[in-house]
């Protein structure tokens, strides 16, 4: 740490106005190893350590503070005379990683306090929002070992989270193998927030109509929230999210299942469009998630809080148009959309556009032929995501910067909303630091409706659908036909 401390210089990164779309979010990974081959000096602990440090040499930005100014603009400041230093700690457990492998990875059969910061950005005991947390755990007899890091989300995004993961992974295999240019990284990182504007075109392209009501003229609630300090604004979500009783569970679809899926739209796909893996799991999951909310709701609760559901629903209704559409979000990557896919740009360049599904559609039984419906309403708005649009959506936030909260107001007002990132590309299983990749990873999620696509570990092949729902919508999910013939369930 002290060869950081006395390299690091001072700086101002200003973040963008696309950074601040998940700015009250972390991006947060448990990660596990098996000591497959029961070596004593198994990802040591000195070793993990003084290679975090070199690798932070390349990504100073981790050591920075969050700073606001009152009209929604952040910044990271790396003072180099009062630095934040990422959050190291390390711990043994009594518990064996056998026990946690044969429960599928549950998050029920981990060590408690694994995770030390949850998905929402707050602040910890002393105030402060640190920009990254890892947390070590030694599992009993040197069987394994857990790997938890967070760093906040308008920081980096999966992409750039894994560069860093693999980057810190690299130093620590150079440097145990002897390797006298430990620090340096295989590719050069680029934190330039300018990138992303000097790469956009002049032309620009109207947004869809969903959209431009996401990004409407702002109301008082999201001036405010904007407003309010980080700290805050953290302290204040994480609180309403620990009121949702959710789960978070991971099914896996197999690629011949997935085949048979691609196999049996195909008669019902209108002649010129082509439909992506992608497009028919987004669409499975709305109408699984739709028919689970709704079967949950109508089994729910005594006389009395189904009466008041449906007042509430009404209510919802009525203001917000909450109870006849589902609007599901896609995190979607705007680096191969502008042309800066080849410039390791690290930072958090997402936006999520939202398709707008009628429930009366969702809540159809699944088939062939309607899954083609829903799939097609995903491919219509995945298409007009070009670097036009990706333009005009960066004018409306910076016309208004407090904007950048409007999104996570749109998805609270409305109960039915899904969120999916599909992380299937992501370098997930390839973090080696001497002893072997990666066994499993998880992702921590506490708000209901989120969903993550994951890659396999090897050698399983698929996808991995890791979900976080309410308890009452789970026990539906589990009972739903056709969705539970599709995947099955891991933990």
């Amino acid at each position: 740490m002290e060869q950081f401390i006395s390299t690091v210089k001072s700086q101002v990164i200003p973040l963008s106005t696309i950074d601040m779309l998940s700015g009250m979010l972390n991006t947060p990974y448990v990660i596990f190893y098996q000591n497959t081959d029961a070596v004593d000096d198994f990802m040591p602990s000195e070793q993990l350590k003084t290679a975090f440090y070199l690798a932070l040499q390349e990504f100073p930005i981790l050591s920075g503070h969050l700073k606001q100014t009152g009209d929604g603009h952040f910044s990271i400041v790396v003072d180099k005379d009062n630095l934040n230093m990422p959050e190291y700690l390390e711990s043994t457990s009594d518990t064996h990683y056998k026990d946690i492998k044969s429960a599928g990875f549950d998050k029920r059969a981990w060590p408690g306090g694994v995770v030390t910061t949850g998905s929402i950005m707050a602040p910890d005991a002393n105030g402060i929002i640190k920009i990254a947390n890892i947390h070590i755990v030694r599992l009993k007899g040197n069987s394994g070992l857990i790997m938890f890091l967070s760093i906040i989300h308008c920081v980096v995004d999966g992409f750039a989270y894994f560069a860093f993961l693999n980057h810190w992974a690299a130093v620590c295999k150079a440097m145990r193998s002897g390797d006298a240019e430990v620090s340096k990284p295989v590719v050069e990182f680029n934190f330039d927030r300018s990138i992303v504007e000097q790469s956009l075109p002049t032309k620009r392209k109207q947004l869809d109509a969903t959209m431009s009501s996401v990004f409407a003229q702002p109301s008082l609630l999201s001036r405010w929230l904007a407003w309010i300090s980080p700290e805050t604004r953290g302290s204040m979500l994480g609180f309403f999210t620990s009121l949702k009783r959710s789960e978070t569970h991971v099914f896996h679809i197999a690629d011949s299942t997935l085949e048979t899926l691609r196999s049996s739209v195909r008669e019902f796909v209108p002649e010129g469009v082509h439909l992506s893996d992608n497009d028919l799991l987004v669409a499975l999951l709305s109408k699984t998630y739709a028919q689970a909310q709704r079967s949950a709701k109508e089994r729910g609760g005594n006389v009395f809080a189904r009466a008041l559901g449906s007042v509430g629903s009404a209510v919802l209704g009525r203001l917000f148009g909450a109870e006849e559409h589902q609007a599901a979000g896609m995190a979607c990557d705007i680096r191969p959309r502008i042309g800066i896919a080849d410039k390791n740009y690290i930072g958090c360049p997402q936006i999520m556009p939202l398709i707008s599904n009628s429930l009366d559609d969702l809540l159809t039984p699944t088939t062939a032929e309607s899954l083609v419906d829903i799939a097609s309403n995903v491919r219509k708005c995945v298409r007009s995501l070009d670097a036009p649009y990706v333009g005009t959506l960066i004018d409306k936030i910076e016309a208004m910067p407090s904007s950048f909260v409007q999104p996570t107001i749109y998805l609270a007002e409305r109960p039915n909303s899904l969120l999916v990132s599909n992380q299937t590309r992501f370098r997930m299983f390839e973090t080696d630091f001497g002893d072997g990749c990666q066994e499993w990873v998880a992702f921590i999620k506490e708000t209901p409706g989120f969903v993550i696509l994951m890659p396999c570990p090897p050698p399983m092949k698929g996808v991995n659908v890791s979900m976080c729902v309410e308890t009452s919508v789970l026990r539906e999910l589990l009972v739903n036909e056709f969705w539970m013939g599709t995947a099955s369930q891991i933990n």
